[in-house]
């Protein structure tokens, strides 16, 4: 099994190397040994807000998420950080120390320095301020794994953003926000703050705009697992790990492979490559300091085993990851290990002590985890128990799964998560192309000052040919380089817009022509059909992914030769695709439909293992034309609605709403 523990679904309990190991006491004492006995704490006295020595010092040191790995030099600065220290340096530099001892599970020390500094934040006015120590108290929680008061504390920090101006402490309080609520599974609202704070990347110090991209395609990476969306999670996770490659800045490397393999191995199924990419992550993890993930990275290395029945290797790389976990002392996310190693037993004939640590460890986990890994864990203690014969107890257990499941379905069905997602991905392809202009912008200046001195030489030498020619050379080069940039671009553009398997227009593509283009005219009228494959998982079960992509590559030619060059095919998501009809009339859209059916259905798909008869069924409404856009959310939704009737009726067919009709069902025999 390859569960996924705290450190894949939530930044909870932060990876870094954390701050020195000075005792709860002391930094108590320290902290309190900057007021006088005498009076009580006031707030700084300085009249400016911010020290721009003390905060370039600080930008020094971070290096991490939320505090600095350099302990000792913290300790240094905090030496120098007293009532007279403007509130808002004072407040961050604070701050640290008390996000250390939080991240230490020294909570009791963590939250009396921090009510001081709350208390002196008040005092002074400081909007920044104040917010930045109540960012610290949901931290704090956040980093206890108590979620319901770091929602709590969260929702404070979201009122007190209207008045922050600060964009360091802004990214900070969207990203903060976006994670507990990811823990409190409000995904949508999660992935609102996600995009929030990714805007405000390009206003926080230069030196730290890589890291923090790392850092927020991680957590989307993240949350994209957590709905089941293991193909965009895994293909999140490997372009940062490219990015993080290209960039140097590893901050994240261990738990981006990590997150990559995973969800590569629910979209692909286990096998010896996502065992080595497993272990790609646990050396990561080791090399980095990152215990965490190399524990994590060896639980699911012998995850995948004992789902390749290859139950002695499983045990190996389990044992290996129970050691680590020991040795940092790790009892909740260990579970999963034990889970794993108790279900060994029960394939090894060890029924009744293997269940009896499997349940055991599943208490454990569900304390913790978030429900779609509560489902997972459900389907292998149904197995165990067919596994030793208790039926029964197998027949409850599937029904507890299925109930779970349905639950899943319904929340993820309603969670409006799609729009944010491309969003979000389409705010990433512009940063990358910010980041080739600024290389230009940067190699232009570098050509100009080039010129420069070579004019002046030219002057000197009295060579007026040579300053010509250079000139030339440098127009030449220049225009070379803002014609590559604008290929870069376009290039980018496109690829952004396709499915790369099927080569159809993606998400993004529906986004930027319909969603986003304000100007465009809506005088006829349209159609929206949402297609589903029948029986797909079926395909990919008995035959292999590798076929599925073979039918999804050829289903995806034949929807482009049914609709005219300017209509819409788009991959909406695994075998569901959905099409756009532009300025078409009722009979139009039938003809569609037929065609549809009949190039499909009607026609066998030539495979590796040969000729497959593949159906499908569809949904399909069509709106009215108006002078304003139409509600494209409630069209889907409709769409998807008639498509469901549909494959309820028995699949091979659409349904369809003509305006001002009831809905109808056509069938191609």
């Amino acid at each position: 099994m390859g569960y996924r523990s705290k450190t894949l679904t939530t930044p909870t309990v932060l990876i870094f190397a954390l701050l020195g190991c000075q005792s709860a006491a002391a930094e108590q004492e320290h902290f309190f040994a900057l007021f006088d006995d005498e009076t009580a704490i006031v707030a700084p006295t300085a009249t400016s807000q911010q020290d721009p020595a003390l905060e370039a010092r600080l930008d020094e040191l971070m290096d991490g998420d939320l505090v600095p790995s350099n302990r000792s030099a913290l300790n240094e600065l905090l030496r120098n950080v007293d009532v007279d220290t403007p509130v808002e340096t004072f407040v961050r530099a604070q701050g640290y120390q008390v996000l250390t001892l939080a991240l230490e599970q020294k909570l009791p020390a963590a939250l009396a320095i921090a009510n001081e500094v709350q208390s002196i934040a008040q005092k002074s006015g400081n909007p920044n301020a104040i917010a930045e120590v109540q960012i610290d108290f949901a931290e704090i929680y956040l980093a206890n794994a108590d979620y319901a008061q770091a929602l709590v504390e969260a929702e404070s920090v979201e009122a007190l953003l209207p008045d922050v101006t600060n964009p360091r402490v802004r990214y900070h309080a969207h990203h903060l926000i976006a994670r507990t609520l990811q823990q409190n599974g409000q995904i949508p609202k999660a992935l609102e703050h996600l995009l929030a704070a990714q805007t405000l990347i390009p206003q926080t110090e230069p030196s730290e705009q890589q890291r923090r991209r790392q850092f927020l395609n991680l957590h989307l990476a993240r949350m994209q697992a957590n709905l089941g969306r293991w193909e965009a999670s895994a293909q999140t996770a490997e372009n940062a790990i490219s990015d993080a490659l290209r960039s140097g800045n590893n901050n994240h490397l261990p738990e981006l492979y990590l997150v990559a393999a995973y969800s590569r191995q629910y979209a692909e199924g286990p096998s010896n490559e996502i065992v080595a990419a497993f272990l790609k992550a646990a050396e990561s993890g080791r090399l980095l300091d990152n215990p965490r993930v190399e524990m994590l990275a060896y639980n699911n290395a012998g995850a995948a085993k004992l789902l390749m029945s290859e139950l002695d290797e499983a045990k190996l790389y389990l044992q290996q990851g129970l050691a680590v976990a020991k040795e940092i002392g790790n009892v909740n996310e260990r579970s999963v290990t034990e889970f794993n190693l108790g279900y060994i037993k029960v394939l090894q004939g060890e029924h009744e002590q293997g269940l009896e640590e499997m349940l055991a460890a599943a208490e454990v986990f569900n304390s913790f985890a978030q429900k779609r890994e509560q489902a997972i864990l459900l389907t292998h203690i149904a197995r165990a128990y067919e596994v030793a014969g208790n039926y029964k107890k197998q027949a409850e257990v599937l029904q507890q799964q299925v109930e779970m499941t349905s639950e899943l379905a319904t929340e993820e069905r309603e969670q409006k998560i799609s729009e944010l997602e491309v969003r979000y991905q389409a705010a990433e392809k512009s940063y990358e192309i910010k980041l080739l202009e600024q290389q230009a912008d940067l190699q232009e200046q570098e050509l100009a000052v080039k010129q420069r001195q070579q004019q002046l030489f030219a002057v000197a030498a009295g060579s007026l040919i040579l300053l010509i020619l250079l000139f030339a050379f440098g127009y030449r080069k220049t225009r070379r380089l803002n014609a590559l940039l604008n290929d870069a671009n376009n290039e980018l553009h496109e690829q952004s817009l396709r499915d790369p398997l099927t080569g159809l227009y993606n998400r993004r593509a529906i986004y930027d022509r319909l969603l986003q283009d304000d100007k465009r005219l809506y005088t006829g009228d349209h159609a929206l059909f949402i297609i589903d494959i029948d029986h797909f998982k079926t395909i990919n079960d008995k035959h292999g992914h590798s076929v599925g992509d073979e039918v999804l590559i050829e289903f995806g030619r034949r929807l482009r030769q049914a609709v005219r060059k300017t209509d819409m095919a788009v991959r909406w998501g695994g075998e569901e695709f959905l099409i756009v009809l532009e300025h078409v009339n009722s009979e139009q859209v039938l003809q569609v439909a037929r065609k549809l059916l009949s190039d499909i259905s009607g026609k066998a798909f030539h495979t590796s293992v040969g000729r497959l008869h593949i159906t499908l069924s569809g949904g399909c409404n069509v709106i009215a034309s108006s002078r304003m856009p139409p509600n494209w959310e409630e069209t889907v939704k409709q769409a998807d609605a008639l498509l469901y009737q549909a494959k309820a009726e028995g699949r091979n067919r659409i349904r369809y709403q003509l305006p001002n009709n009831e809905p109808q069902t056509l069938v191609v025999r």
